[in-house]
């Protein structure tokens, strides 16, 4: 049952919380939209909560990215080594993605302090009145989804030393969509 629901979530839980926060942003444009041009009274919450679920999304898509490596990358050097050395090639992706981890353990820190920052000063938003820690806990979500996906391809690509370490590495291939 455990292993089930680990499953499943590894598999869709970006998913789920991206497409709430996308449901959210459209959901509010289309309402705002109606408010403004058929009512001629657009109210001020509406904008300003859509602006913050296309900020979850966007942090809460970049785990989905990482996820299935459809973040920006630069192939060419290390598939040029990789088809001489591909022990090199595989220690390259392997610091890369300890690198990474690194950066978003650091960014994760710093994103926690600023959540706390805004529970301290007890800050509002303007439009909607809403506590702004509720918009910045985003940040460290997405850092934290983030930093798994890395943690899982570092874990990989471990293995992949230790089971594979000479053997000829494919060509990475174009993205298509």
């Amino acid at each position: 049952m455990w292993k089930w629901i680990y499953s499943h979530l590894d598999e869709h839980i970006e998913t789920y919380l991206a497409t709430v926060a996308l449901v959210v942003f459209a959901s509010l444009v289309i309402f705002q939209v109606v408010m403004r041009y058929i009512f001629n009274s657009p109210p001020s919450w509406s904008e300003e909560i859509a602006r913050y679920a296309l900020v979850w999304f966007v942090y809460l898509s970049g785990s989905y990215a990482i996820k299935y490596q459809r973040h920006v990358k630069f192939n060419v050097i290390v598939d040029l080594i990789g088809r001489k050395l591909p022990f090199v090639q595989r220690l390259i992706r392997l610091f890369i993605f300890v690198l990474w981890l690194a950066f978003l353990i650091y960014m994760f820190t710093l994103a926690i302090e600023m959540v706390r920052r805004q529970l301290i000063t007890g800050q509002l938003s303007p439009g909607s009145q809403i506590p702004m820690y509720l918009v910045y806990v985003g940040l460290p979500l997405g850092l934290s989804l983030m930093s798994f996906r890395v943690l899982q391809h570092t874990v990989h690509s471990f293995i992949d030393i230790v089971r594979h370490p000479f053997s000829p590495i494919p060509q990475s291939e174009p993205e298509a969509d």
